[in-house]
């Protein structure tokens, strides 16, 4: 019937349904609790496969209490601990993809090396922990010292040097998935992606749910895509980022 073309073809193995005649309320929890488990593994294997969205890769949810843990799905923390619309859009796009970055590619040998550099410092490959944590472009390092005093005086976190991009973005990943320092990360993301012109522009996918409360944001024609050529001139927290 309907049910068993629909369990056919989800997208990930869903169990054979039985014959009418043997359904019970046992049965009827089990593929439930089947499918409930076969559809997280699916969300989780599909965001850890996508090479668009590395700040995703092993994402571990922040808890009011306990340790963080891995959540397939749920309602993110940022969406309400990042109270300024725009820091909250211009996180919610970096971490869904909507930005280009020119080193984020399947098979980097198909393309030339110098295509996948950095726009801005050109000295290693454009990924969002080299964009955001290593680039030595001027107005992202302004952002970056201010991102720096800020976690110091605020939450007693030192943010370090990244050796590596791969640091940078593990870096990232716990100022952005932490309940406290998501906020002031926030603000700094924001400030880097004005300074690239992606904030504003808007892709073909993009739907209602990001549209812009403010006008700033919803004047984005007047912004350049970073891909163009163009010339500018609390309490104390026990934790330490290595980057």
């Amino acid at each position: 019937g309907d049910l068993a073309i629909l369990l056919r073809d989800l997208p990930f193995v869903a169990p054979a349904l039985p014959p009418m005649a043997d359904l019970n309320a046992a049965i009827c929890k089990r593929l439930h609790d089947e499918l409930i488990a076969g559809m997280k593994q699916w969300v989780l294997n599909s965001v850890e496969g996508m090479v668009s969205i590395p700040l995703l890769h092993g994402r571990l949810e922040p808890q009011e209490e306990g340790a963080p843990r891995r959540i397939p799905l749920c309602q993110r923390h940022y969406l309400s601990v990042v109270s300024i619309t725009d820091h909250r859009l211009a996180l919610t796009r970096l971490l869904c993809g909507s930005f280009y970055f020119r080193g984020l590619r399947t098979t980097l040998q198909d393309h030339s090396p110098a295509s996948l550099l950095c726009r801005k410092c050109g000295s290693d490959l454009e990924t969002p922990g080299h964009v955001f944590m290593q680039c030595r472009d001027l107005q992202t390092v302004a952002a970056r010292e201010t991102l720096r005093e800020t976690l110091q005086r605020e939450f007693g976190v030192t943010l370090r040097t990244a050796d590596s991009a791969a640091d940078a973005m593990r870096g990232m990943q716990k100022l952005i998935f932490d309940l406290k320092t998501v906020v002031p990360m926030a603000r700094f993301i924001y400030q880097v992606v004005r300074a690239w012109r992606w904030f504003g522009r808007r892709l073909p996918t993009m739907v209602s749910e990001l549209a812009p409360d403010t006008d700033e944001e919803a004047d984005y024609w007047n912004f350049e895509s970073a891909e163009e050529d163009w010339e500018w001139s609390g309490a104390e927290m026990e934790m330490e980022i290595d980057l």
